[in-house]
């Protein structure tokens, strides 16, 4: 999980591919991923949320 975060060669392609959990975008999907990290690893007591898999109105991708 360390190298993932650390290189972000996974894009949300590939993590959909991987979980069938979709993100819509990658800097999304690394936030969570840091979020997770700190909840299982660090000191974080809750787990974090994912985020809207759907972008927001207007918004172009």
């Amino acid at each position: 999980m360390e190298y993932l975060l650390r290189e972000r060669s996974a894009t949300v392609a590939d993590w959909y591919e991987l979980t069938r959990v979709n993100f819509w975008r990658d800097d999304l999907l690394y936030v969570y991923l840091r979020e997770l990290y700190d909840y299982f690893y660090g000191g974080r007591e809750e787990p974090p949320e994912s985020p809207d898999d759907v972008p927001p109105l207007g918004y172009e991708v």
